[in-house]
Parts: structure tokens; sequence; C-alpha cells
């Protein structure tokens, strides 16, 4: 997949605001940071979403 976006955006999306991250992807219910460890490196607790059926239920 090609995307024209600049890498500073795509980075502030993905990185900058992670806990977001369920208000756009619906695999994604809910990203916590719990800890920042210097400027790149953080520890998340990320919930999945049900899935169709519920033949997976929500895990983290």
């Amino acid at each position: 997949v090609m995307l024209e976006q600049k890498t500073d955006y795509l980075y502030e999306e993905l990185v900058d605001n992670m806990e977001q991250m369920g208000e756009w992807n619906p695999n994604v219910k809910q990203v916590k940071v719990l800890q920042k460890i210097g400027e790149d490196t953080m520890i998340t607790h990320e919930v999945s979403a049900e899935t169709a059926g519920n033949v997976v239920g929500p895990r983290d």
C-alpha cells in the first residue's frame, strides 16, 4: 500500500495520538499509554475489539 502522506503526519497519528486509535481503527477498542520511556519508547495496554459473532472476544 502506498500512502501519500508525510512521515511526520503518520508518526503523529500512530505514536503521538496512540490513545485515540480506537476512534478510527475498528479492530482496537482501547489503547492506554502506561509509561513513556525516553522519546520513542512507551509501555501500552491495548484491548482489541470483539469480532463479528464474537468468535474471538476482546483481548488485552
